[in-house]
């Protein structure tokens, strides 16, 4: 067989982001969305009211604990929690917990301890708006995934063959590839995270890559050790991942 490099025009797609729901008990019918549905969604105006920063909700607790008690987030406590509570303005649950865990990740006024946090805790946050192309993309996710160093995309079977993710004589094919308006080649980032996984697992790593619900313009990405502490923050409504059978596509544990 034939290959070829992946062409430097491919984009990324964001995954599907649910839009927030106007009551909380109403039942989840997100399903892993596919076509043109898997575009990002900006937020309309109106949708989000600005609320005074540092008052964190009870949501937002029960969200930090849900991730330390599964191991992650664990220096977000006390004047830490007060310092990223301060970048927290949204009203909507799912923007407020992207824009505190981007605080904690990202801290510009500690940059030592922020690299420190993103990996140990494999913190990828990948936002529409920096139109990334997929090989730029994987070069960011490779970043949280020292163990798949040298890893590439490449196209196995022609021009029209099938997009590999290869990690030396390990592959793993892309699912959802499809081409854009222009003719690009386009992958979501969350196969793109899937195969990731599927080669984290042939290297016997044990952690994997899952997403939290987006905001509609953002995915946030974490490493948890294992399918049991995917399902507790998966049960919490904390993942993108709706059930233990979603979880097992995207992780394959």
């Amino acid at each position: 067989m034939s290959e070829t490099p992946l062409p430097q025009t491919a984009r990324a797609m964001p995954a599907d982001t649910p839009h927030e729901r106007a009551d909380a008990d109403d039942t989840r019918t997100r399903k892993r969305a596919t076509g043109s549905d898997r575009r990002p969604v900006s937020l309309s105006a109106g949708q989000s009211a600005v609320l005074p920063p540092a008052q964190l909700t009870e949501d937002d607790l029960a969200f930090v604990s849900a991730l330390r008690v599964v191991g992650l987030a664990q220096e977000l406590v006390n004047d830490e929690l007060a310092r990223a509570a301060r970048h927290v303005r949204s009203s909507l649950p799912a923007v407020r917990r992207i824009e505190l865990l981007r605080a904690y990740y990202e801290d510009d006024e500690d940059p030592l301890a922020a690299q420190r946090r993103r990996a140990t805790d494999r913190w990828f946050l990948y936002r529409a708006e920096d139109e990334l192309n997929a090989s730029q993309l994987l070069a960011r996710l490779l970043d949280i995934v020292p163990e798949l160093a040298g890893t590439d995309l490449e196209r196995v079977g022609g021009p029209s063959g099938t997009l590999v993710l290869r990690a030396g004589d390990d592959v793993c094919a892309l699912e959802d590839e499809r081409e854009d308006e222009s003719g690009s080649a386009s992958v979501s980032v969350c196969d793109l995270v899937r195969a990731i996984n599927v080669l984290l697992d042939r290297r016997l790593v044990r952690a994997r890559l899952v997403g939290l619900i987006g905001d509609g313009v953002r995915e946030a990405y974490l490493g948890l050790p294992s399918l049991t502490a995917a399902i507790s923050l998966s049960s919490a409504d904390y993942l993108a991942a709706i059930d233990a059978e979603a979880l097992l596509d995207l992780t394959g544990w």
